[in-house]
């Protein structure tokens, strides 16, 4: 079905007062079209109408008419850069797309993910996603720690053997 046919039954649907539908459809539209603000912008007002501040502030965070009380209702419900991130339900870096409100607080999102890291923000098919280290110099802390894990449950497992063999 059509973006608009999708949004003209989404408008049927509120002005018959059923509000779950109308919220279906328009979950289904964002998981369709992720980065179309349009979609974005009604499901926001959508949420504001039925009360629900918090997704209104995450549907809204890309658009210009999200409330400073919607946006600190998101990032309150989530506490982590990363996963405000991973919430938005992005699957590219939709910067050109945005207006200048949005395309703030997406910067300032985006910045505070890679300073909390592990790692800067890399966009992929699947949305973004810490970067992949640049070279190997970058995973030899990960080894060092998988070998001294290795010898650890080794050193456990000779331990657990000799206690074993006292007992019997």
């Amino acid at each position: 079905m059509a973006k608009d046919e999708v949004l003209a039954r989404v408008s049927a649907d509120l002005q018959r007062g059923h509000y779950h539908p109308a919220l279906q459809r328009l979950a289904s539209l964002t998981a369709a079209f992720p980065a179309d603000l349009e979609v974005r912008a009604a499901r926001a007002a959508l949420n504001r109408q039925v009360g629900n501040v918090v997704e209104a502030g995450r549907w809204g965070f890309l658009t210009e008419d999200a409330t400073e009380a919607e946006i600190a209702a998101f990032e309150r419900a989530f506490p982590s850069v990363w996963a405000r991130l991973y919430a938005l339900k992005l699957r590219a870096d939709p910067t050109d797309s945005l207006g200048p409100a949005g395309r703030s607080r997406l910067a300032r999102l985006t910045e505070r993910a890679e300073r909390e890291g592990p790692a800067p923000v890399s966009w992929t098919d699947a949305g973004p996603r810490p970067e992949a280290p640049s070279s190997w110099r970058d995973g030899v802390p990960c080894l060092l720690a998988f070998i001294a894990g290795v010898i650890a449950l080794g050193l456990a497992g000779i331990g657990l053997l000799t206690v074993i063999r006292w007992l019997v």
